[in-house]
């Protein structure tokens, strides 16, 4: 019996190696590529944040929103990952003698692209939104989710890339840049 499966077992491994296999065109090949400071990565936000209702150091979760390009080399997709958090929020407050802003001011630190590189970035923007009227309401600032910001690198760095023929798509004209520190 044990002689018999043997045999069954080898004619089943010498027909495996006799099978036609698909033909698999080589994948697109990595490459290092430095990518100069200030290039800017275009990120949405992933979810809508609240200065009411928001705590200062609180993860911010964004998405790449279109393909970055440089030198011919794609170094993150639409889709990968991005982070940073909310360096500030408080809702605005008035009394008869004083007046204080709604805050809400939001960090893009770090982009994570699809070969698993990390990219550092250097953004930060505050919104504001003063009291309305001598007697308006202390208004709630809020960030909706797919909220496109232009987020710049923060240094020349290393990262993988792929080549590509795709032409970098403009800054979409409702991107917002960061503030002047």
């Amino acid at each position: 019996m044990r002689l018999t499966n043997a045999i069954i077992a080898v004619a089943v491994i010498a027909s495996l190696a006799t099978w036609p296999v698909a033909a698999q065109s080589p994948g697109p090949t990595a490459t290092t590529v430095l990518v100069p400071k200030g290039t800017i990565i275009v990120v949405a936000t992933r979810r809508s944040y609240k200065s009411y209702g928001a705590s200062t150091g609180t993860k911010v979760t964004y998405d790449v929103s279109q393909d970055v390009i440089v030198d011919g080399n794609l170094i993150a997709k639409a889709g990968d990952s991005a982070v940073g958090e909310i360096l500030n929020a408080h809702e605005g407050k008035s009394s008869f003698f004083t007046s204080e802003a709604a805050n809400l001011r939001l960090s893009v630190d770090k982009v994570f692209n699809f070969c698993g590189d990390t990219i550092e970035m250097d953004f930060a923007r505050s919104e504001y939104r003063r009291r309305q009227g001598a007697f308006g309401s202390k208004k709630d600032v809020e960030v909706s989710k797919g909220q496109l910001y232009q987020a710049p690198t923060l240094r020349p760095q290393k990262v993988c890339a792929t080549k590509t023929d795709a032409v970098p798509l403009p800054i979409p004209s409702d991107a917002l840049v960061g503030d002047k520190d």
